[in-house]
C-alpha cells in the first residue's frame, strides 16, 4: 500500500442507499492516530474499513449523529474480534469518520440499538423502550415520557411520619430502660 492518507472504499449495496452513493473517503492517518493501540498502520486500517463495509452483518444508526445520514457497520471478524466503522454523509461526501476493533460481544450489543440493517438487510424497527443507550428517538416518544408525577411531598411526609415513629419507639425504649436500672 503506498504513504497516501486518504483512501476511497466502495461500499455494499445497503450502505449505498441509505448514504446515496457508491463510495466514501477516509483519512486513514487520523483514523489510525485515534487508536494507536491498535492499529500499527495504515493499511490495517484501510483492511479493516475494507472488510467491514464491503459486507456489513449490521448496520445501526449513529447514537450521536452529526447529520442526517450516520450509521454505524459492524461485522465479525473472528472467534474474538468484531469490526466496526461510522460513516456519515457530510457535505454530500460520504465520510468514514472511525474505525475500530472491538470484542465479539459488541455486536451482538448493537444489534439492540437502533438498527437500519442486518446481513439479510431485514429492517428491524425499534421503539424507545427497546432502545437500550435510552436516546429519545422522536417518532417513538410517547406523552407519558413527558409528565413526571412528583413524589418529593408524599416522601417527606413519609420520612417524618417514620421518624417520629422511630422518637416515640426510642423514648418508650429508654423510660423503660431507665425504670429498669432504678430498681
Amino acid at each position: 500500500m503506498s504513504d497516501k492518507e486518504l483512501e476511497i472504499f466502495e461500499l455494499c449495496e445497503r450502505l449505498s442507499e441509505l448514504l446515496g452513493d457508491k463510495e466514501a473517503i477516509a483519512d486513514l492517518k487520523t483514523l489510525q492516530e485515534r487508536h494507536p493501540e491498535m492499529f500499527e498502520n495504515k493499511e490495517q486500517v484501510a483492511n479493516l474499513i475494507k472488510k467491514v463495509v464491503s459486507d456489513p452483518e449490521i448496520i445501526i444508526n449513529n447514537p450521536t449523529p452529526k447529520s442526517e445520514k450516520d450509521y454505524i457497520a459492524g461485522k465479525k471478524l473472528n472467534e474474538e474480534k468484531m469490526g466496526e466503522v461510522g460513516i456519515r454523509k457530510d457535505e454530500n461526501i460520504n465520510k468514514i469518520f472511525h474505525a475500530n476493533e472491538k470484542r465479539l460481544k459488541n455486536l451482538d450489543l448493537m444489534a439492540k440499538k437502533d438498527v437500519v440493517a442486518d446481513g439479510r438487510d431485514a429492517h428491524t424497527p425499534y421503539t424507545q423502550a427497546q432502545s437500550l443507550d435510552g436516546r429519545l428517538v422522536q417518532k417513538n416518544i410517547s406523552s407519558a415520557v413527558n409528565k413526571i408525577i412528583p413524589q418529593k411531598d408524599k416522601s417527606t411526609n413519609d420520612f417524618k411520619t417514620k421518624l417520629e415513629e422511630f422518637n416515640a419507639k426510642n423514648k418508650n425504649y429508654t423510660q423503660t430502660k431507665e425504670k429498669e436500672l432504678k430498681r
